[in-house]
């Protein structure tokens, strides 16, 4: 509450970790947390601590006070906050025949800052979208606006801004680029657009497919086989794709499997690697027989 509003504007991630400084990404740059609310980049005595009592209050509030009903999230790692903020959780795993059942004695929360940005997407929008709709794949390292990228392509596909109104839905898996509360957008996806959250992305692209007669599906982080399948199931009935992966990149763009199965199909314009210094800021684009060399 101490801080200014620039400096506010520039967060991305406050980390907390149990008997340990409170650190806070501005950027590029990793600070601490003051006793006085200041931010410094001076690690002393004298920067703010958080201790088991806090973080497990800090959790409890995220989960609204019913750790229960937020399991399968949190035994994925993560919860989804109002807004579309992601919060990171790490403590100790409880396991059944190999699979985690329950997280305990949570010492490691790192809050994700969502943005939306209107403008983000304008320069993927020129380069692929100003004639028809095509298929691409956003590449980038964590926290390089992978997501806020594709909320705002989504606005512009759908939107009346550019006239085009194409009928666009979004698998919103983890409630990010949407981040709707009780089932409302709180993000700006455009007049013509429909959203399923929480759903499974592979099953999201069927129900989409099925019912919804898209132009174009847009959604986060594939990573998985069945979730390629179904993209490939789109693919062949004749919907666009707009995809996200993690990748830093051009070595790591041509060693991710789950992106050569789909460069495979034939469908793609390109990849969109971008920079992570601004959101939205394409590094390079990389045309589908670079990769698949």
């Amino acid at each position: 509450m101490s801080l200014t509003a620039a400096e506010k504007e520039n967060i991305r991630e406050i980390r907390i970790r149990t008997e340990k400084p409170v650190t806070v990404v501005c950027g590029n740059e990793t600070k601490f947390v003051s006793c006085s609310g200041k931010l410094t980049g001076i690690y002393s005595d004298l920067n703010y601590k958080t201790d088991e009592k806090e973080i497990t209050e800090v959790f409890r509030r995220m989960c609204s006070y019913s750790v229960y009903s937020f399991t399968d999230a949190i035994n994925k790692g993560y919860i989804t906050l109002s807004g579309g903020h992601r919060a990171g959780v790490a403590g100790t795993a409880v396991c059944e025949k190999g699979k985690i059942t329950a997280v305990r004695d949570i010492c490691c929360i790192n809050l994700r800052i969502a943005r939306e940005i209107k403008g983000a997407a304008d320069e993927m929008y020129k380069k692929f979208f100003c004639g028809k709709p095509c298929s691409v794949i956003i590449a980038g390292p964590p926290s390089s606006g992978k997501t806020t990228v594709l909320r705002d392509l989504a606005r512009q596909l759908s939107g009346a801004e550019r006239g085009r109104l194409l009928k666009t839905f979004v698998c919103d898996e983890r409630g990010e680029i949407a981040a709707a509360v009780s089932g409302v957008p709180q993000n700006d996806l455009g007049l013509n657009c429909d959203v399923i959250t929480n759903y499974p992305k592979d099953e999201g692209i069927i129900i989409a497919l099925r019912s919804f007669s898209p132009d174009i599906i847009i959604c986060d982080e594939v990573a998985s086989d069945s979730e390629a399948y179904a993209v490939e199931t789109g693919l062949n009935s004749g919907v666009d794709f707009v995809l996200s992966i993690h990748a830093k990149d051009e070595r790591e763009l041509k060693t991710k499997r789950i992106l050569r199965r789909l460069l495979a199909s034939g469908a793609f314009e390109g990849v969109v690697l971008l920079s992570g210094e601004n959101a939205g800021e394409i590094k390079s684009i990389y045309g589908v027989g670079e990769l698949l060399d």
